[in-house]
């Protein structure tokens, strides 16, 4: 029997969700939604997060800073240029983790330490590949790095497997959605003689992997790009933000094309292929998260940007555009 969705408190219904499972997962938001932020920055600073959560795991930092991050959450003094080779030297070559929302995140938990005593202060987890840019010239040395540290998302769930889970703890897991997926999807291309042909170009993701291994996660999609008032129409009527169960209701038993509707681009024998997910094959969306966390139409959204400062910076210019060349040539990933 398929019910209408009903909205929650956010903060209170993720906090509950800890209640049953170690990890949740929530997505970031479109990589960049300030609406996303503030939500993540208003659940950190609620005085409950810190005595129910003790990790965030994110996306955006090289889990080779994690040291260096550690410090500079607990309170000490980390030089400015030294603290930024955390999110700027992960393995996506380009720009995004330099919008300030990212950085701001670490900013907020340090802020939000020292008011903590020391056996509660949250720790940040960085993710993401301990790849090292210091010994990265060139496309083929980019692309034997890129192979040499391995796969995103298992190195994500190793992180948690023996930071968080075996030391006992809670993480919140905050990555893009498509890492979060329960589930392969299906592919289809704008070419109909291929759209048959499965195409599966993400690895297995961080809750696959972690629910394989007997761990239980509870995930969030945040939509950001598409209104899920077009699924069901009294959303656009909800406080925003607000958390809402997908399980057995329109948003839930929509498919998963519904909430995805880009292309992703793929070399597939030798040539860039535009895919798109699949609507009737592939698993609809209450098998892939459990809840949605609206934070209103679309069109009403935010999204935050390079500063002016960054985005003149010669030398920052051209250690973008070196590492995006390098990526494309190599086929690094």
């Amino acid at each position: 029997m398929t019910i209408a969705a009903s909205p929650i408190d956010p903060i209170t219904g993720i906090l509950e969700a800890f209640k049953s499972n170690d990890v949740v997962a929530i997505c970031d938001g479109g990589h960049g939604c300030e609406q996303a932020y503030a939500f993540r920055i208003s659940l950190i600073r609620d005085p409950r997060f810190a005595c129910i959560v003790n990790d965030i795991v994110v996306e955006s930092g090289n889990s080779l800073y994690q040291e260096m991050m550690d410090r500079f959450v607990a309170g000490e003094d980390v030089p400015e240029n030294q603290l930024r080779q955390a999110w700027q030297n992960t393995t996506q070559p380009h720009d995004v983790w330099d919008r300030p929302v990212f950085e701001g995140l670490f900013r907020e938990v340090r802020d939000v330490n020292a008011s903590l005593p020391k056996d509660r202060q949250i720790r940040v987890l960085l993710g993401d590949l301990p790849i090292d840019w210091s010994k990265i010239k060139n496309a083929e040395e980019f692309d034997e790095a890129s192979r040499a540290v391995g796969d995103r998302n298992s190195c994500a769930v190793e992180i948690i497997q023996r930071e968080v889970l075996a030391r006992q703890r809670r993480a919140l897991v905050v990555y893009g959605g498509m890492h979060l997926l329960r589930k392969n999807l299906y592919w289809q291309t704008t070419n109909q003689e291929k759209a048959e042909q499965r195409f599966n170009p993400l690895p297995n993701s961080i809750v696959s992997l972690l629910e394989s291994q007997g761990v239980k996660v509870y995930s969030v999609w945040v939509p950001v790009f598409v209104d899920p008032a077009t699924l069901q129409p009294d959303v656009n009527s909800w406080p925003t933000p607000s958390l809402a169960d997908i399980r057995r209701t329109p948003l839930g038993e929509a498919s998963f094309r519904s909430y995805y509707p880009h292309a992703m681009f793929i070399e597939h024998d030798d040539v860039i292929v535009e895919i798109y997910v699949d609507p009737i094959r592939s698993p609809v969306m209450q098998e892939q998260f459990d809840a949605i966390l609206y934070l209103g139409s679309p069109s009403g959204l935010t999204w935050s940007q390079l500063s002016p400062a960054l985005s003149s910076d010669p030398e920052y210019i051209k250690m973008r555009s070196d590492r995006l060349a390098w990526a494309s040539f190599g086929g690094g990933r």
